[in-house]
């Protein structure tokens, strides 16, 4: 005897609105959880590459040095360091053109014609940068001079006849008198110091010698942070004025420590003047300097001339900050 065959019948049970908003509450949460760690690790990143370009840039400057038996001036300046009201007539190469066959970008330091050996291109230099060749080769985005995790480097610099591209490492001027060894033109005709304590120096390359505070101690180049819009010039990679290529710590009566919170301000937050009247603060104003800032956290990364890197924290005092840009004032202090 056969039994007859029923077909079963389950019953599914379908989620609860309850339910439902509990899953996506967990999702949530997760989410929250997790995002905080992957932005972490991907600004971790960005400032590895940071650090990378630096120990990169100080590379190429020993090469330059092996090279030519000098550092690369920090700018070319035809009128002996004191320019008129007219920047494009006076200001010729700067150090990081003369770098570029060192960051393996030989093809573009040819399109500027370039003569190492004579510091009197500075003519030459302003007729090459505006033909095509040169403007061409200044607008690029070379990636040994940017950081990653600044954004506005995707934001051309247009004040000067044309785009010129973005960079966010600066030659160190150094801390010295305004007189030491002439001055450059900014885009708006104030004249500043490119000062003789630095690395870098007007119209003439310096040889490694002069670092006699050791060259673990003073510093070659600072992060920068670019200009968020088009006509603001600071971080310009081809540009030699202060604040596109070049820190000029002592000019303008501006403060002298990294990392300020406001974009649109060259000081630091909550800076102090030096014991000798130096470095009134100038908040929220928008001009032709800049000083060492970063979008790293709490940080700004500098290379040393002997090409080590160190994350300098934005709480450093000003005399230690000072001194660390000084290659010769012979007075010691802790590194941070």
């Amino acid at each position: 005897m056969h039994m007859p065959l029923t077909k079963y019948q389950g019953h599914q049970k379908a989620f609860t609105l309850v339910e439902l908003l509990v899953v996506i509450a967990i999702i949530g949460v997760l989410i929250a959880l997790l995002l905080p760690a992957v932005q972490q690790a991907r600004e971790a990143a960005r400032r590895s590459q940071c650090i990378n370009n630096l120990k990169q840039l100080g590379l190429a400057a020993h090469n330059h040095h092996d090279t030519f038996l000098k550092m690369p001036a920090a700018l070319y300046n035809h009128n002996n360091g004191y320019a008129g009201n007219n920047e494009s007539d006076q200001i010729g190469p700067n150090w990081a053109v003369k770098l570029l066959p060192f960051v393996e970008q030989s093809a573009l330091y040819d399109l500027f014609e370039v003569n190492e050996n004579n510091a009197n291109t500075v003519d030459k230099w302003q007729r090459d940068v505006t033909l095509p060749n040169g403007q061409y080769a200044r607008a690029q985005e070379i990636p040994a001079f940017l950081c990653p995790t600044d954004a506005a480097s995707k934001t051309p610099y247009s004040g000067i006849g044309g785009n010129w591209g973005r960079g966010n490492y600066a030659a160190n001027g150094g801390f010295g008198s305004w007189w030491s060894d002439g001055q450059a033109l900014t885009p708006n005709g104030y004249s500043q110091n490119i000062s003789s304590d630095g690395v870098f120096t007007v119209n003439k390359g310096k040889n490694m010698s002069v670092v006699t505070d050791g060259t673990s101690n003073s510093v070659l180049f600072d992060e920068i942070r670019i200009g968020e819009v088009a006509t603001d010039q600071r971080g310009v990679w081809a540009l030699g004025v202060s604040g596109s290529s070049i820190v000029n710590n002592f000019s303008r009566g501006d403060c002298h420590g990294p990392n300020d919170r406001n974009s649109n301000s060259d000081d630091v937050l909550d800076c102090q003047d030096f014991a000798d009247g130096r470095g009134g603060c100038w908040e929220n104003c928008t001009n032709t300097q800049a000083v060492a800032r970063s979008l790293h956290p709490g940080i700004v990364n500098v290379v040393f001339v002997d090409g080590s890197v160190s994350s300098i924290a934005e709480t450093i005092d000003q005399p230690t900050w000072a001194m660390m840009h000084a290659v010769n004032d012979g007075i010691p202090y802790t590194k941070p």
